[in-house]
This record gives C-alpha cells, structure tokens and sequence, in this order.
C-alpha cells in the first residue's frame, strides 16, 4: 500500500542525559501517586509529628509560655534525649505506613500490564528501573523523617546556643543514619513483595506479616532457646537496637549491634536478590 501522508517529524525537543533519564520512571510514579486527594491528605498528616516537634522546640525556649502553662523553664534539658527518642518514632511509624500504602502498585502494575519490556526497550536498564521506583519511596519518606528531624535538631541548636550540638551531635547523626537505614531497608522489601505479589490487599499484608509475625516468631526463638539468637530475625529490634546505639542509649536486643547491622544489611540483599529473579525484559509464557 501506498503511503501518501507523510505526518511523521523527528523529535525537537530537548533530548536529557542518559544518566537522569531513570527520574522518568520516578516522576511518572509520583504523579500517579498525588493523584489520589485522599492520600494527599494523609500524606499532609504524617508531618504532624514534626511539626509538633518544632512547636515544642520553639516552646522550651519560651520563658514567658511556659510560666504560664505551668511548666519548668529547664524542661528541654531535662527531656532532651527522650524527646528527640520519641519523635524518631513518631517519625519512623508514619513513614512506615506511606510505604505500605505507595509501594504495593510500583511495580506489581506495570507486571500485570506487561509493561517492563517497553520499560526496558527505552534507554533504562533493570537497575535504572529498580533506582527510579526506589527513588519514588525515598522522595516521599524523606521529608518527614531524617529532612525534618534534622531541621528540629538545627533549630534546637540554635536557640540554645553555645556548643549544645557538639555535645548532642550523636542525635543529629542518628536522625540522618538511622533513618536512611530504615527507608532503604523498608523501600527494598516492599519493592521485593510488589515484584511477587501483585494483588494489593496481600501484598498489604505480606508486609506486615514479615515485620510483625517474624517479630513474635523471633521472640519466641529467644525464650525456648534462652538465648537473644533470634533478634536476626527481628527486623523490627534490628533497626530500633541501631537507632538506639546512634543514641548513645540502651539497645533492646542482647547481640552486639553489628549483629542488627547485618540483619538489615541481610534483609536488604535478600530483597535485591528477589527483585532482580522476577524483573526480566522478556517473559516466557508456557
């Protein structure tokens, strides 16, 4: 057949770096992601916790409010260690939450449609795919954990004054580091079980089966056996007994903290292991 119309014009536009064209991936995803109002909204409220943190901060070096409210005027010297505790937990649990609701449809969607073999037909390889859809977790559980916790420890120091971060540094260094290790140990997990489970409801709940069932089997591990063996397992004290030693506190569990170091680190290479078995550019259909 004869073709008379030729409409077809080479792209004009400007043509980006091979090495950001992953963020395409990531900016779709996001997109898609703030198009539900409903999210949005919930999304709004998990930076309560924060936002609570600054007005407590700014209200610790109110003297006038808190003579009124009744309060000590030393009251951020005497809860300093536990505050800052806290709200890392009130950070950490809503963060948990997003990447529950956000992580099941990241890559389960596009193997449901078939769509990874024109992902990868594109100049993006399996890892780029992989980064980008990373990339949305991180983007999103950023803000409220270790960008906001940093920031109420910024204002701390600087209202008051003197050398009070360098001798609170480690709070600072375990706000950056602990949460980073939870959003990339959580963010490969649950990219993992979207890459095998594809129904959202379980994949929901697969997710906290890992965290929580494994959490009790762990535990009773550790009274039949006498021993503290099987916090290995326990993702859950892993990354609470790592928190807790950036501290300087306490750690919950009875091993060595390189021990949950290697938890996580396991768990993360286990997660990379599964998603690089189910990702393939092409599928063979029997």
């Amino acid at each position: 057949m004869a073709v008379y119309e030729r409409t077809w014009r080479r792209y004009q536009g400007e043509l980006t770096s091979l090495r950001r064209r992953w963020l395409v991936v990531t900016r779709y995803a996001l997109s898609d992601t703030f198009a539900s109002r409903i999210f949005t909204a919930f999304y709004a409220v998990c930076f309560l916790p924060s936002v609570v943190g600054l007005f407590f901060i700014y209200l610790s070096h109110n003297a006038s409010l808190l003579q009124q409210l009744g309060m000590p005027a030393d009251v951020m010297s005497i809860l300093t260690e536990k505050f800052f505790m806290i709200l890392f937990l009130w950070q950490a649990v809503p963060a948990f939450l997003v990447a529950v609701i956000v992580s099941p449809s990241l890559i389960a969607a596009d193997l449901s449609n078939n769509a990874l073999p024109l992902y990868l037909a594109r100049p993006i390889d399996q890892r780029e795919y992989v980064l980008g859809k990373m990339a949305v977790l991180a983007i999103l559980l950023s803000p409220m954990t270790w960008i906001m916790g940093l920031l109420i420890f910024g204002l701390q120091a600087y209202l008051e004054g003197g050398g009070w971060w360098l001798q609170n540094y480690r709070i600072g260094l375990a706000y950056l580091v602990g949460h980073l290790a939870w959003i990339v140990v959580i963010s490969m997990l649950t990219l993992a079980i979207s890459a095998w489970v594809r129904f959202k409801p379980v994949a929901r709940g697969a997710l906290f089966g890992i965290i929580f069932i494994l959490a009790g089997f762990a535990q009773a591990m550790n009274e039949v056996t006498g021993t503290s063996w099987g916090d290995l397992l326990n993702l859950v004290r892993a990354i609470n007994s790592v928190v807790m030693s950036l501290f300087g506190a306490p750690t919950p569990s009875g091993l060595p903290v390189l021990f949950n170091w290697l938890t996580l680190a396991a768990a993360t290479a286990l997660s990379i292991w599964l998603i690089n078995r189910k990702l393939r550019p092409h599928e063979v259909v029997r």
